[in-house]
């Protein structure tokens, strides 16, 4: 499985893909044609129902810079509240404090707005290896609440992406078709 974003004309999606053969039809530029998705809050996924295809000449679409600016902007924390429990986050963000217990690691990240919230790693997550100031790309967190705090919390698909300070990360852009 990876993670991708798609775009169309006026708007973009995060999608999963469960099939890693796929993974060169989703690179930067290429138009795609996707069908037979299943969308589920919010997200794409692509399984073995799924079809991609390159399109062709004639197919070509226009994506604005600023539709992919959006795309690669990270969300604000202080909106959290208004998205609701359950949300799927993505974005870029720094690492702000890193507390290891038993069985979790709590990571303490920071949005451009130097605001905090706590990232709840287990499993492959638990521990990674990154510390302060340190860009973590979150890919598939859910947003719950626990000890009445909101906290983003890794599931079966969550991936982190360490970009360790002072690296240079160009983020990948995707466009699709549907």
């Amino acid at each position: 499985m990876f993670h991708a974003t798609v775009a169309t004309v006026n708007e973009y999606f995060h999608v999963k893909v469960f099939n890693i053969n796929l993974k060169e039809k989703f690179t930067k530029k290429n138009v795609i044609i996707i069908s037979n998705y299943f969308k589920f809050k919010g997200i794409l996924e692509i399984n073995e129902a799924s079809s991609v295809f390159e399109a062709g000449p004639d197919q070509k679409i226009e994506v604005t810079n600023s539709l992919i600016r959006e795309a690669n902007k990270p969300p604000k924390f202080s909106d959290f509240p208004n998205y609701g429990l359950g949300v799927v986050v993505y974005g870029l963000f720094t690492l702000h404090k890193k507390k290891v217990n038993p069985k979790t690691t709590i990571y303490e990240i920071q949005d451009d707005w130097e605001n905090n919230i706590e990232v709840v790693g287990h499993g492959k997550w638990y521990n990674i290896n990154g510390k302060e100031g340190d860009k973590f790309q979150l890919f598939c967190f859910q947003l719950k609440t626990i000890d009445k705090q909101l906290k983003l919390v890794c599931g079966d698909h969550s991936f982190i992406k360490v970009t360790k300070a002072g690296k240079k990360n160009t983020p990948c852009r995707f466009e699709a078709k549907r």
